[in-house]
């Protein structure tokens, strides 16, 4: 369970989720320091203070987000330890899946309809952005003790975004990012066009 705490401690950065009312045991992250330099997601950095780009409107309307992802797409960084299961009680319209990579602990990936992209860039803000298929992704990361927590959260309309986020023990935030980068992409191209 640390694994979402961490995890939901890096997505409620600043703030609590619009429209939705969960608590968080502990306290919260303080905000992490600039990101490394990673390769981008699929093309360079946009501005930070533009809109958000979409290149298709997509809908969350009936997406179930244990569905955003399948065991194929998670294979490379670990088997399913079990089920995908609902977060709903964490945060609204959540999925967690806890993979086998090999360590004690595992890896935990979190997938949710999120809310909208313009909220998390203002909170989140030594985040970054990049350009996933046309659509904007901002990306943060937070170490808490010896575990590593990042998100991408993708705008999927005006209203909307999908997030993916995983946390590893020991793991090294570009790293983390780039094994993120195909379930980013994988979750996107699930979301149904508006």
């Amino acid at each position: 369970m640390s694994r979402i705490r961490t995890w939901l401690a890096v997505a409620s950065t600043a703030a609590v989720l619009s429209g939705c009312a969960y608590s968080v045991n502990g306290t919260a992250l303080p905000e992490a320091g600039p990101l490394p330099t990673v390769a981008p997601v699929t093309s360079s950095s946009a501005d930070p203070g533009a809109a958000p780009r979409i290149a298709k409107q997509r809908t969350v309307a009936g997406v179930d987000p244990c569905g955003l992802l399948t065991a194929d797409d998670l294979k490379p960084i670990g088997k399913l330890r079990k089920e995908p299961a609902r977060k709903d009680d964490v945060i609204q319209e959540s999925c967690q899946y806890v993979l086998d990579d090999g360590t004690s602990s595992g890896r935990s990936v979190v997938t949710a309809l999120y809310q909208q992209y313009e909220q998390v860039r203002a909170r989140q803000t030594k985040g970054r952005e990049e350009v996933v298929d046309g659509h904007s992704a901002w990306l943060f990361c937070d170490l808490s003790g010896n575990e590593q927590a990042c998100t991408a959260t993708v705008a999927v309309n005006k209203n909307r975004s999908v997030l993916v986020a995983m946390t590893q023990q020991g793991g090294v935030a570009d790293q983390v990012l780039a094994s993120m980068q195909p379930l980013v992409k994988a979750a996107l191209a699930r979301m149904p066009l508006a």
